[in-house]
């Protein structure tokens, strides 16, 4: 490892966080799912979790900071598209295979090696690779963090909308499989505004849209809307006395 490079101790939320932003958003948004997962939110969610551990639990846990895991994440989606043919979602396969591949090569460069190394692809180097990262135990609370994490995004726009819901399932299902009993729905996140929506005869009422996009105007000669100054702010009237 290079002396220079900052040390952040990236957690095990923060480091799937990363694979989630870096890694399945762009999945999401370039590739489509099977039919399959399409229709099926658990499978779906699933299927997320299962590209998050199967990445993060093959990548060091000697990686010192975000920057160096997203390189690492960067060489792995590449690695994986330079082969992927297909319009769909990838095969879980093909992304431990590019995962294994680039987290050997950062350990080359960077100069980090475990003891007694096992064989790459192999079932030891496998439980190595799990033994190295510290997972915490799933709670309910942790899980709700992400979910409110995922959510405060969405609000921001800094997941989009697509994207959003796909992600926010991976917290969901942990949820419920942890017997939560909560509201887990979006409480009125991105949802469009009335006025915005088809009238009764669906039609849209456009100049209300660009009303909201439309930056207010005044009349400096309209006195009637001028609030009063402060006090301290009023200019001081000279006295006739004076003149």
């Amino acid at each position: 490892m290079k002396e220079f490079e900052k040390k952040e101790n990236l957690q095990y939320a923060q480091r799937i966080g990363l694979v989630q932003n870096h890694f399945l958003r762009n999945l999401s948004l370039l590739y489509r799912p099977h039919n399959f997962l399409r229709d099926n939110e658990e499978a779906m969610a699933t299927y997320m979790k299962e590209v998050c551990e199967a990445i993060n639990s093959r990548i060091s846990a000697d990686v010192p900071n975000s920057e160096s895991y997203k390189d690492i994440l960067r060489t792995i989606w590449r690695t994986v598209t330079s082969k992927h043919k297909s319009s769909f979602y990838f095969n879980l396969a093909d992304i431990i295979s590019a995962t294994v591949k680039a987290n050997r090569n950062w350990e080359a460069k960077s100069g980090t090696k475990k003891a007694a190394k096992a064989f790459s692809g192999s079932f030891e180097a496998e439980q190595q690779a799990r033994e190295g990262e510290q997972k915490k135990p799933e709670t309910v609370e942790g899980w709700l963090a992400k979910l409110e994490e995922t959510d405060a995004m969405i609000a921001s726009g800094e997941l989009g909308g697509g994207i959003g819901q796909i992600l926010r399932k991976i917290p969901c299902s942990a949820l419920a499989r942890l017997g939560y009993e909560g509201d887990t729905s979006m409480k009125g996140i991105g949802e469009t505004p009335k006025e915005h929506l088809p009238d009764d005869s669906g039609d849209i009422n456009m100049d209300l849209i660009k009303a909201g996009h439309t930056a207010p105007t005044f009349d400096p000669f309209d006195l009637a809307h001028d609030d009063p100054l402060p006090e301290q702010l009023r200019p001081t009237v000279p006295s006739l006395d004076s003149l």
